[in-house]
């Protein structure tokens, strides 16, 4: 069975500071939506698993007790320790573990969070399941990942301007044994012992302003485009980029203008 690269660190390293700098402005209101639907309350203790550069941590770190974030990338926590630093947070603990197998006792904590992180491990039901054993009886849980290409039109164009420019490459299917199928996100989060378990729709908003900002930012924070990028070598890149910007140029809307992307934010109860 072949390795998805993005279930690997050296990705997520490679990008930490394009993702830190591109991505995450946009991440938060996903964050702030999960935050929302698992009925978050102030003063306990939260763990973050596959917490990249500490979006979430970084917004808690106000209202919790305690957080505890881990991540397999060193790059992306050597980010995250970086902003603790300077913003003189004293209550987030940074570990470096593997979110399949957490670390801790059970029954620790009060809020588990894993956003745009779980979707990628290789044994998702042993994700799962260590949320739910960490957490304190009743304590509550969000996942998040992304909706099919199709649901997304900031996707939709992202994906067809590297078609654009390798049209050799399939058009990108909803994978229904991912995260990308609801039904078996619920499914699966019932399966690690959560109950009254949610997934909701969200499409968070994506300004756009400039074709070629839009580009270069698409790229910096995005760990598979980072990776296309340094596969082909400088002289290949410069051309498919153009080609990638032609289309963008033909098929983004009038700018500036507002792209929206799906995520599904899975919610259950220990």
């Amino acid at each position: 069975m072949s390795i998805n690269p993005l279930s690997l660190s050296g990705p997520w390293t490679h990008v930490a500071e394009g993702y830190q700098a591109e991505t995450v402005p946009a991440f938060r209101q996903y964050c702030e939506k999960a935050l929302e639907l698992v009925g978050y309350q102030t003063g306990g203790k939260v763990i973050d698993v596959a917490c990249g550069p500490g979006t979430m941590s970084i917004m808690l770190s106000g209202t919790a007790a305690e957080i505890t974030a881990i991540d397999f990338s060193e790059g992306m926590l050597d980010v995250f320790r970086r902003l603790v630093q300077e913003q003189k947070l004293q209550n987030i603990s940074i570990r470096q573990m593997d979110g399949q197998k957490l670390e801790f006792a059970d029954a620790e904590f009060d809020f588990a969070f894993s956003m745009f992180g779980l979707m990628f491990f290789p044994d998702r039901m042993a994700g799962f399941r260590e949320l739910h054993r960490v957490l304190k009886p009743g304590g509550r849980a969000a996942v998040s990942s992304w909706a099919p290409v199709s649901e997304s039109p900031l996707m939709r164009l992202l994906f067809g301007s590297i078609r654009a420019a390798f049209p050799e490459r399939p058009e990108p299917k909803t994978n229904l044994l991912s995260l990308e199928n609801p039904e078996l996100f619920k499914e699966e989060m019932e399966k690690a012992g959560f109950h009254g378990v949610a997934i909701t729709a969200f499409d968070g908003a994506w300004p756009v302003t400039d074709a070629e900002k839009f580009l270069d930012s698409m790229v910096k924070g995005s760990a598979p485009l980072e990776m296309m990028k340094k596969n082909l070598g400088p002289e290949l890149w410069a051309e498919k980029r153009k080609l990638i910007r032609a289309y963008l140029h033909e098929n983004l809307p009038p700018l500036p203008a507002v792209m929206h992307s799906r995520a599904f934010i899975g919610v259950g109860t220990k």
